[in-house]
């Protein structure tokens, strides 16, 4: 009786395909999931109303000189 090999390209193609579809479902649960918390947290300046606080953004900070004082060194 003559074995078949099992054909090992197909079937590494059905795991990448596998992984590539649950790489998939995960990042849209968890940007789903993200939105959810967002809206149910209740707390947010848009549900309120409210304008948000503006970001200072950058900032030089004796702290930042002194690190770019050693960069320097």
């Amino acid at each position: 009786m003559h074995r078949k090999k099992p054909d090992i390209a197909a079937a590494r193609r059905r795991f990448l395909k596998g992984v590539a579809a649950g790489g998939g479902a995960t990042a849209l649960t968890s940007v789903f999931a993200s939105r959810l918390f967002a809206v149910n947290a209740g707390g947010t300046a848009a549900r309120k109303g409210e304008q948000p606080a503006p970001s200072r953004g950058y900032h030089e900070t004796d702290h930042i000189r002194e690190y770019y004082r050693t960069l320097r060194a």
